[in-house]
């Protein structure tokens, strides 16, 4: 096995350690890296353009050249995962499940496949549904390709009622809570079952020989299985709600990750931080701002943040610049934080940049 072409690896992976158990400092920016001017890590051959977007994005030998390509140009200062993301979807296991992928150059959609909920049969994974397959194809060439040089993120894979809404439609799942909650709750417990298969299924494919693993949206890496936890349904839904249809089946997911990260997505779903703040064993939360709000890292969010700590959650900061880094730490520490940093006095952010990131907070680190 070739080695990565991070250097400083076993550093990171113990700022990534005293992270989780809300002890350590990280700094990441978004992405699988930062553009690289020097000569690149390996003389490697861009790919052919696509046909189409679906190739572009569903086959595995054009993704795996396509990923190699790009890695071989991206350095990874600080503690930016070297970490490609194989797969496009948010929630990936809903193809899986039967909703239909339509891809376009820089997204993709599903189309609901339950119409009736009363026929539709039960939610099981299943190894041969030629979606799974195809999934399964993309991260294994990947993985191959990779030539141990960058490690391969878990595609985002989750459980829960945004993989419901997928599947049903947000509309008419909102008012299957009210009119037939018990049907709800059926299907969450078979997602849940089939969210457990997937990641184990995926988990071998992508983990190191010591266990640790890479998780490809957001950015996180983990002596174990690390995943990511969700629920952006949730802006639509009181916290009575929240408690009623998400907290049973995020408690059982936290239980099967060794390490997991709740996402909250917009403003909105601030009304249900208590839950999670109180839910035992997740280990740590972010928030990403919407449009309307102020930015991650703003002092607006200074209290949210020591809220987070001091519920003995670690915080993963979005969306900052690093000019509002200094005054971050300065109010909130630095223990159990991992900062996103996105741009650099508004523009995006170069090696360099987070390269004198990185030695202006190592004072932080021991505070």
């Amino acid at each position: 096995m070739q080695s990565l072409w991070r250097t400083n690896w076993p550093q990171t992976q113990q700022h990534f350690i005293s992270w989780w158990q809300c002890q350590g400092l990280v700094l990441g920016s978004w992405g699988t890296g930062l553009d690289n001017s020097s000569p690149p890590h390996s003389i490697v051959s861009a790919p052919p353009a696509a046909a189409d977007a679906t190739q572009y994005h569903t086959d595995p030998d054009y993704v795996a050249q396509r990923l190699r390509y790009e890695m071989s140009r991206k350095v990874w200062p600080a503690d930016i995962l070297p970490a490609a993301w194989p797969e496009i979807g948010t929630v990936s296991i809903a193809p899986c499940l039967g909703a239909a992928a339509r891809y376009s150059d820089d997204n993709v959609w599903y189309q609901p496949c339950i119409t009736d909920p009363q026929t539709h049969p039960p939610l099981r994974f299943d190894p041969a549904h030629p979606s799974y397959r195809i999934l399964e194809a993309l991260v294994r060439r990947s993985v191959e390709e990779s030539r141990g040089n960058y490690l391969i993120g878990m595609p985002a894979i989750i459980s829960n009622l945004d993989v419901l809404a997928e599947l049903r439609g947000i509309q008419n799942l909102l008012l299957d809570m009210i009119e037939r909650p018990d049907w709800v709750h059926e299907k969450l417990q078979e997602i849940e079952i089939a969210y457990y298969s997937a990641f184990n299924a995926f988990y071998e494919l992508i983990k190191a020989p010591d266990g640790s693993m890479a998780f490809g949206y957001f950015m996180l890496w983990g002596p174990g299985k690390t995943g990511l936890l969700q629920c952006d349904a949730a802006a639509l839904f009181s916290p009575r709600m929240f408690e009623q249809f998400v907290i049973p089946y995020l408690r059982q997911s936290v239980r099967f990750l060794d390490y997991s990260m709740f996402h909250i997505d917009g403003h909105q779903c601030l009304a249900h931080l208590d839950y999670l703040l109180e839910l035992e064993g997740l280990d740590a939360i972010e928030w990403t701002p919407d449009p309307k709000v102020p930015p991650g890292g703003s002092g607006h969010w200074y209290d949210l943040y020591r809220k987070i700590l001091a519920a003995k959650k670690a915080v993963w900061v979005a969306n900052i610049d690093t000019e509002d880094v200094l005054p971050l730490l300065d109010a909130i520490g630095a223990q159990g934080v991992y900062l996103n940093v996105v741009t650099s006095h508004g523009r995006p952010p170069q090696a360099h940049d987070i390269e004198q990131l990185s030695y202006r907070i190592e004072s932080y680190r021991t505070r």
